[in-house]
């Protein structure tokens, strides 16, 4: 878990800038006015009109897309910002997983050759957000610092 979301504001921050920040946002149950309940939905859209938050879009685990107002949602219990290769929901894992390989693929396709500190940074963003093993057993990664080596502990 990279961190609590605390209310809209921060579940529009991450979804707006996830290109930036990596990870998805998942709610542990949102229920609607209606009574009916999601568990483990991850939220794609959060609209806004003016400076007011109008209307929230969410993946159920079962792969449904629904788009709901503000006032109908009554609870999000449990929302937090997490990397997706620990999202619950199993349809949005594994879309957004392939949608994150594509995009590092055609990253490291494009810096063939040179080896930029943004391209650097980008690269493991996107690599620790699917999960190290399966970045590294699509594209070649030696580019990247091994975390195992880096751990290194000294006492004394």
């Amino acid at each position: 878990m990279r961190y609590q979301i605390n209310g809209y504001t921060d579940m529009y921050t991450v979804v707006a800038n996830e290109r930036k920040v990596g990870g998805a946002v998942e709610a542990g149950l949102i229920r609607l006015r209606t009574g009916e309940e999601f568990t483990n939905a991850v939220l794609t859209r959060l609209e806004m009109s003016d400076a007011q938050f109008c209307s929230l879009g969410f993946v159920t685990q079962e792969g449904k897309r629904l788009i709901v107002h503000v006032n109908d949602v009554s609870m999000v219990a449990d929302a937090v910002h997490i990397n997706v290769c620990d999202l619950k929901n199993e349809v949005m894992r594994a879309e957004k997983t392939a949608e994150r390989l594509k995009r590092l693929k055609r990253l490291c396709e494009l810096n063939e050759g040179s080896c930029t500190p943004t391209f650097r940074e980008e690269a493991l963003l996107l690599a620790e957000d699917i999960g190290m093993e399966l970045a590294r057993g699509h594209v070649d990664l030696s580019f990247l610092p091994d975390t195992e080596k880096a751990k290194v502990v000294r006492i004394a």
